[in-house]
């Protein structure tokens, strides 16, 4: 059984969006930051997936996601789903016939993970400076 607290991501995004007046429990949402020196940070919710991170453009021109980490909103919380890194992803959790199966040694490093990453964007000062990219 999952613990249904909320992760620190979505304590710093829901800010974030709120900053920008982007409801976070909008169904459909796409929210691009950029600072210099950074990789632009992206927000963006379809249906119950949420992503959260940084793309940057290879030089074959793909874009490559490095980290980018994907949770699903359910009635106000954000669930673990995977990690997308260039090197490639770390999967926590699916829904197979209605029912979400997890992998909880994966479960506890994506939350690790996501502590590291939103204290990231908490230091970097995303909330402050970011500028959004129309």
């Amino acid at each position: 059984m999952i613990n249904n607290s909320r992760l620190e991501i979505q304590n710093i995004i829901e800010k974030i969006l709120q900053k920008h007046n982007i409801d976070p429990s909008a169904y459909t949402y796409f929210l691009k930051l950029h600072m210099p020196n950074y990789d632009d940070l992206v927000i963006e919710k379809e249906g119950e997936q949420v992503l959260v991170g940084h793309y940057y453009h290879h030089p074959s021109g793909d874009l490559i996601s490095d980290p980018v980490l994907a949770l699903d909103y359910n009635q106000g919380y954000w669930f673990p789903v995977r990690i997308e890194l260039a090197l490639g992803d770390t999967i926590c959790s699916f829904i197979e016939n209605g029912k979400r199966m997890i992998y909880p040694a994966r479960i506890k490093e994506f939350k690790s993970f996501q502590r590291m990453f939103a204290r990231n964007i908490r230091d970097q000062k995303w909330l402050e400076n970011g500028e959004k990219v129309t």
